[in-house]
């Protein structure tokens, strides 16, 4: 070996360690970057603390509000939901119109269902073929909504509107918007997040949704007192969850806390604020509303 060939191949040698040696920092940021669980820490007086902020919102709006137990929830969502088109079971007025009575309880039993299959840490989105029909429910509720607009507002539409449809386009759309709200709040907040599982993993798992929701609406064809109420406090509760869970995830985006859950009962302390901020986004919600309809009147 020549001395040129040496020199060349001390020069390489070199090269190579530079290369390993950037290669091992670039690692090393990135794992600094990378964000770190949250510390271990007791979580009981946050705990309790949400309990008891989340049962002096309940008493108040049950005490502040008037009219009788659903008129009271009708206040709460009234900002939201208008009361055209309004459900009713056993002469008992539900807080929300039957197209929101459908998608609000829909996402609140497919996020629950879920949780019950295993699914409460999945990240990755579920098959094409499933994906599709997904968005097609979408699509679906908001072409039979758009249907009802133009009788509302021309007298002229595709098909007449029928409130059985708007059920059910809202609770395929329930489902729809539980298995991917699901998926953002485990894909933005949760450190242990399971990014090899699917939010639905196959067809069965959609049927599960699927019967659930038939339930659902077997529940509003029955012209029940004793079904009206546990069905207003669920879709009522479905809608302010929405609120909630997002608010939770923007919360976290603030902090720069996202990827940092490991159990959900670390989520106590953003969650007493995230209570705060859905009641006062529904409550300035229901004010402009009322705003609103009064200078129309």
């Amino acid at each position: 070996m020549n001395e040129r060939d040496l020199n060349r191949l001390v020069l390489e040698k070199a090269k190579q360690q530079v290369e390993a040696r950037k290669a091992e920092r670039e690692v090393i940021v990135q794992e600094a970057r990378k964000p770190q669980p949250l510390p271990e820490r007791d979580e009981r007086p946050a705990l309790w603390g949400l309990i008891g902020v989340l049962l002096t919102l309940t008493i108040a709006g049950l005490f502040l509000i008037p009219g009788n137990f659903t008129e009271k929830l009708s206040w709460v969502v009234h900002g939201v939901c208008s009361k055209e088109h309004t459900l009713s079971l056993g002469g008992t007025m539900m807080p929300l119109c039957q197209r929101n009575t459908g998608l609000y309880s829909g996402f609140l039993a497919t996020i629950i269902t879920l949780s019950l299959l295993g699914r409460g840490r999945a990240a990755k989105l579920p098959p094409l073929a499933i994906g599709i029909v997904l968005v097609l429910s979408v699509a679906w509720m908001g072409s039979d909504g758009f249907n009802s607009l133009l009788l509302d507002i021309g007298n002229y539409n595709l098909y007449t509107p029928q409130p059985i449809l708007r059920i059910l386009s809202g609770l395929a759309m329930g489902i729809s918007m539980g298995s991917m709200l699901l998926f953002a709040f485990n894909i933005s907040v949760r450190a242990n997040a399971r990014h090899d599982q699917r939010i639905i993993g196959s067809w069965r798992d959609y049927a599960i949704l699927v019967a659930v929701a038939v339930c659902l609406f077997v529940l509003t064809q029955l012209a029940s007192p004793f079904i009206a109420y546990p069905l207003a406090i669920f879709s009522t509760v479905g809608i302010l969850s929405v609120m909630f869970i997002v608010n939770i995830m923007i919360i976290a985006m603030i902090t720069r806390s996202e990827n940092t859950v490991v159990r959900l009962s670390q989520l106590a302390r953003p969650a007493i604020f995230a209570s705060f901020m859905t009641a006062a986004e529904f409550g300035l919600l229901a004010w402009l509303r009322i705003i609103m309809e009064r200078s129309v009147a």
